[in-house]
């Protein structure tokens, strides 16, 4: 066989073995993978949707808020101060030479012995109640009594944590399996959120007020009809008993 003939036969078997051994083309295009960014954008891209899914499987919390204004303050209209004489008895007066009819006038002055020595409409009629507790004497009932005023209730079933992220102008009543827990305030100064107790039980939380006793009619005790805010942000999140 002729040289040449021999030489261009090992061109053809050496031509498609030469990939095998050079790494240029494999090595070339990991390079224009590298350099145009697809093979490290694709990794970043399935790391930050790894990220995502693993960060999703937390609880997103639902925020709720109330709030409403009441007023403030309470009196049974006799501009006297808590725990002096009053008017016990009210009844027609008369002119006593000709008879003219004068209205309605004090009959009788003293100190309430009583519940009913007091006017509570001021309170009731503004959607309050008159708390008597406690009273259980005639000198109890020389001062007024308070005019609670009942907002809202939140009620929370075991595996349910109530937190509290805001909370002004009321008192909260934790009632769990039948004991009573009372607070005024859960949150300390720069805590972000507080916990209301009982999580791991059925509650029922009562949002309420006591409004004091004042007189109107002086400057320093203009107050009756002075209104004040209340007020909640709250979230519920889901708890594991154990």
């Amino acid at each position: 066989m002729k040289t040449d003939r021999v030489f261009v036969l090992l061109l053809v078997v050496l031509l498609p073995l030469s990939g095998c051994f050079d790494g240029s083309t494999t090595g070339d295009a990991e390079g224009a993978d590298a350099a145009d960014g697809s093979s490290e954008s694709t990794a970043v891209i399935n790391n930050y949707y790894n990220n995502t899914t693993t960060s999703s499987e937390s609880q997103e919390r639902t925020w709720y808020s109330s709030g409403n204004t009441y007023f403030s303050y309470w009196n049974d209209g006799q501009d006297a101060s808590s725990g002096q004489q009053r008017c016990l008895e009210w009844g027609p007066s008369y002119s006593e030479s000709n008879g003219t009819y004068y209205g309605e006038t004090c009959q009788e002055t003293g100190y309430p012995q009583q519940a009913s020595d007091w006017n509570v409409t001021n309170c009731t009629e503004r959607g309050g109640q008159i708390d008597w507790s406690g009273y259980s004497s005639m000198n109890d009932y020389r001062y007024a009594p308070g005019c609670k005023f009942d907002f809202t209730s939140i009620t929370t079933s075991p595996g349910e944590a109530l937190l509290i992220y805001q909370m002004s102008g009321f008192s909260m009543t934790s009632e769990c399996m039948g004991v009573t827990v009372y607070t005024t305030s859960y949150l300390a100064s720069g805590a972000g959120y507080a916990i209301a107790p009982g999580s791991a039980l059925e509650c029922t939380h009562e949002l309420s007020q006591m409004t004091t006793y004042s007189i109107s009619g002086g400057s320093a005790y203009d107050n009756t009809d002075r209104q004040s805010v209340w007020s909640i942000v709250y979230a519920i999140q889901d708890t594991t008993v154990v």
